[in-house]
C-alpha cells in the first residue's frame, strides 16, 4: 500500500502504525535495483509474497556499473551456489556472455574459477525481461527511498518514499550499493552520486545514522573507457576463449554464443611513463590521497603504483560487447583530471594512440559494519530489516547477488514464519561470505577467494547443486523442474559410479586396454578409481566404448563424464574433510587447558590469532570460535591438539 505524506508529515505516530498494519501491505519491499536487488526481489516472489522493488530508474536495472564481467576464482563459485539456488544471475549469464574461460585449470578442479565476460547490452535486457515478464508477484516503481518506517515495537514495516509517500511492508531489504552518501571523485572534482548519472541515497544513510547503526566509510573505482579503433592490438597478447564454452548454470547444457564466434580478450602492460604521471600529480588526485580504505585485491593504477614500487603492471583489454566500439582496462582503475588520464593510458603498451571514451572515477561511499547482522542478514537493532551487498562492506557483481538471494530469501520465509534459510560455512561459498561478514566485519572491500574457504575440496563448483539445490527446494525457492533437474543429474552420476566401481580389474589387464605407466602394484583397480588417473587422458571415452549397453544412456552428456571424473579425482579427499566438517560439529565442546601456549609454532597461528586467543582465554573450543578474527582452521588446528593431548570435556563445563 502507497499512501501519500504530504499532508501527514506531523501526523501522530499511531496514524503511521495503522497504515502499516492495513490490508494490501507488501510481503516484502527491495530497495535498489543493482545485482543484489535483483536476487533479493526474485528470490522473495519466487516464495509467493507480494514484493515490491524501489529503484532509482527501471532503465538502469540490470545494469552492469563497472566490469564486464561475472565470475573468476572464489566468485565463481559464488555464481554456482547463486544458481543452484535457482538464481537469476547465472542464467542470464548464459544469455549474454561473449567470451568463457576457467581461470585456475592448472590447479585442481576444486579451485577453478568460471568466468565470462558479458555483452553489457544483452545482459541488461535479458534481466530486465526475466524480472519485468517472468516474476510473478513482483511489483517495480521508480523512486528514492528517503527513510524507514518503524513500529513501536521496533520492527521495520515500511519506507518513505522522496516525494512523501509512505509503502507499507512486513519486511525491508536494502541494497543500495554504492549510493549511501556516494559522490564520485575525478581528479580534485567531487560531485554526488552512487555512479556517473546516478543521485545518492543521502536521507536513507542519515536514517541508518539516526537509528545508530555502526557505519563506516570505504572508497572504489572504475577504469576510464577507450574507443576500441584507437587500440594497437597487434602488441598484445592474445587471449582466446574455451572451446566449448562451459555455463555456469546447471540448468544448461550451452551457452547462446557458437564457440567460435566469441570475441578475444588481450594483456598488455604498464611502462615507467605511467608511474610517472601518477607520481607527478599526487596533488590532483583528492580520491587517492584522502585516507579511506579502498580495495586490496582491485586497487586503482595509483595504489599499485605507489605500493609496489617500479614495475610493470598487466592490464587487460576486455571488450564490452559484440556490438560495442568501447573496451573496458581491467587494471587502470583511475581517478586522475580526465586530461592526465588521456595522457596516462597512452603511456601503455598497444595505446600509444588510445582515445579515451569516458573518465575513469573513484566512488567514495557509507557502508554499515556487517556485524550489526545475523546470517540471515536480518539487523540485530531492527526485526524486518534486511542488508545486502556493498552496503555490507563487501565489492563485486557476484558477493552482491550472493547476499541479496539469502536476504530476499529470509525476508520472504519471515514473513511466511518459518525459520531463516542460513548456509553454514560448511556447506557453501555463501556460507563463508557470510559468515566472514557477521562475525569479522570488514575494515576494506571484502571479496572472496577460495583461500577463504577452509573445506574448498568439499566446496567445489561443480557440486553445488548437490550441496544446495534441495536445501533451497525445501525452502521453497527452487522450482520443481529444477529440482528434477538435480534429480536426474545425481541419479545419472550415482549409476555411472556404480557401473564404473564394479568393473575391478588387475594393473596387467588394465594396461592391456589402455596406454597406462608400468605399475608395481598388482591390486585390482575399478574403472571408476582409474577416471582419478591424470596420466590416461582417453580413459573416459575409452571406458565408454567399453562398456557402451551399460552406459548408453549417458551417450551426449559430457558434463555427467565431466563431473565423474572429478568425483573420482576428490572422492578419497572429500571423505577426510567431510568428516573433519563432522568432527567439528562433535568436538567443539572440548576443554581448552588453563594458561594453554598459543604461541607453539605446531599449531601455526597468525599473530593476530595469538593474541586474541591468549586475551580471551577461551575455556572450550567452542568459545574460541566465536572470537572475531580467529579463523575456522585456527580452531580446528587448537582442536586437533587438544584432542590429541586428550583433554575431554566435562558436561559441567559446556555452555
Amino acid at each position: 500500500m502507497i499512501l501519500r505524506r504530504r499532508s501527514l508529515l506531523r501526523v501522530l505516530p499511531a496514524l503511521v502504525r495503522q497504515f502499516s498494519c492495513a490490508e494490501g501491505t507488501y510481503d516484502v519491499v527491495v530497495v535498489g535495483g543493482g545485482h543484489a536487488g535483483t536476487e533479493a526481489c526474485a528470490a522473495a516472489a519466487r516464495l509467493g509474497r507480494k514484493t515490491l522493488l524501489v529503484t532509482h530508474k527501471k532503465s538502469t536495472i540490470g545494469e552492469m556499473s563497472c566490469n564486464p564481467s561475472f565470475g573468476g576464482v572464489g566468485k565463481g563459485h559464488l555464481m554456482k551456489e547463486v544458481d543452484a539456488l535457482d538464481g537469476v544471475c547465472s542464467r542470464i549469464c548464459d544469455l549474454s556472455g561473449i567470451h568463457y574461460k576457467v581461470l585456475n585449470v592448472r590447479k585442481g578442479p576444486a579451485v577453478w574459477g568460471p568466468r565470462a565476460q558479458i555483452d553489457r547490452k544483452l545482459y541488461k535486457k535479458h534481466l530486465q525481461n526475466e524480472i519485468f515478464n517472468h516474476t510473478p508477484n513482483l511489483e517495480i516503481i521508480e523512486a528514492a527511498v528517503e527513510d524507514l518506517m518503524i513500529h513501536e515495537n521496533g520492527h521495520c514495516t515500511g519506507v518513505v518514499l522522496e516525494n512523501g509517500d509512505y509503502v507499507s511492508s512486513k519486511t525491508v531489504v536494502i541494497t543500495t550499493g554504492t549510493f549511501l552518501n556516494g559522490q564520485i571523485n575525478i581528479g580534485l572534482d567531487v560531485r554526488p552520486a552512487g555512479r556517473v548519472g546516478d543521485e545518492p541515497s543521502i536521507g536513507l544513510a542519515k536514517t541508518l545514522e539516526r537509528l545508530k547503526f555502526r557505519m563506516g566509510v570505504l572508497k572504489t573505482g572504475t577504469p576510464p573507457r577507450i574507443y576500441r579503433s584507437s587500440i594497437d592490438f597487434s602488441d598484445c597478447e592474445k587471449h582466446l576463449a574455451d572451446m566449448p564454452p562451459l555455463p555456469f548454470s546447471f540448468i544448461n547444457s550451452q551457452v547462446w554464443i557458437k564457440p567460435e564466434d566469441q570475441v578475444p580478450c588481450y594483456l598488455t602492460f604498464t611502462t615507467p611513463g605511467v608511474d610517472k604521471i601518477v607520481k607527478e600529480n599526487l596533488h590532483v588526485n583528492r580520491h587517492v590521497s584522502e585516507e579511506i580504505t579502498g580495495p586490496r585485491y582491485c586497487p586503482s593504477i595509483e595504489s599499485k603504483i605507489l605500493r609496489f614500487g617500479n614495475r610493470a603492471h598487466q592490464i587487460w583489454l576486455e571488450p564490452e560487447g559484440l556490438d560495442s566500439g568501447l573496451i573496458y582496462p581491467a587494471g587502470l582503475s583511475c581517478t586522475l583530471p580526465e586530461d592526465l588520464q588521456s595522457q596516462l593510458i597512452r603511456q601503455v603498451k598497444g595505446l600509444e594512440n588510445a582515445v579515451l571514451a569516458r573518465p575513469g572515477y573513484g566512488v567514495q561511499y557509507d557502508f554499515v559494519d556487517p556485524r550489526e547482522l545475523w546470517p540471515s542478514l536480518e539487523t540485530k537493532k531492527i526485526p524486518g530489516l534486511f542488508l545486502a551487498g556493498q552496503i555490507n562492506g563487501t565489492t563485486g557483481y557476484e558477493e552482491a547477488a550472493a547476499q541479496g538471494i539469502i536476504a530476499g530469501m529470509n525476508a520472504a520465509l519471515q514473513v511466511l514464519d518459518r525459520e531463516p534459510f542460513v548456509i553454514r560455512r560448511t556447506e557453501g561459498y555463501i556460507g563463508v561470505l557470510i559468515d566472514d561478514l557477521t562475525t569479522h566485519g570488514t575494515n576494506e572491500p571484502y571479496r572472496m577467494f577460495t583461500s577463504r574457504a577452509e573445506f574448498r575440496v568439499y566446496l567445489r563448483p561443480d557440486n553445488a547443486d548437490i550441496r544446495l539445490t534441495k536445501k533451497g527446494f525445501d525452502a521453497g525457492v527452487v522450482s520443481n523442474e529444477r529440482m528434477q533437474v538435480l534429480q536426474q543429474t545425481q541419479s545419472s552420476l550415482e549409476y555411472c559410479e556404480e557401473v564404473l566401481q564394479s568393473v575391478m580389474l588387475p594393473p596387467r589387464k588394465w594396461k592391456s586396454l589402455f596406454k597406462m605407466p608400468n605399475s608395481t602394484s598388482t591390486a585390482s583397480k575399478s574403472a571408476f578409481s582409474l577416471l582419478a588417473d591424470s596420466s590416461i587422458k582417453a580413459t573416459v571415452f575409452q571406458l565408454r566404448n567399453l562398456m557402451p549397453d551399460e552406459l548408453r544412456c549417458l551417450d551426449g552428456t559430457e558434463a555427467v563424464w565431466d563431473r565423474l571424473v572429478i568425483c573420482s579425482t576428490y572422492k578419497h579427499y572429500e571423505k577426510m574433510q567431510t568428516a573433519e566438517i563432522e568432527a567439528i560439529k562433535k568436538e567443539q565442546e572440548l576443554v581448552i587447558p588453563k594458561n594453554f601456549d598459543y604461541n607453539m609454532p605446531s599449531l601455526n597461528l597468525s599473530m593476530e590469532e595469538r593474541e586474541k586467543l591468549a586475551f580471551s582465554q577461551p575455556q572450550t573450543i567452542a568459545a574460541a570460535s566465536r572470537i572475531p578474527g580467529v579463523t575456522p582452521s585456527a580452531v580446528l588446528r587448537l582442536m586437533v591438539y587438544v584432542k590429541q593431548k586428550g583433554h575431554k570435556a566435562p558436561v559441567a563445563a559446556r555452555g
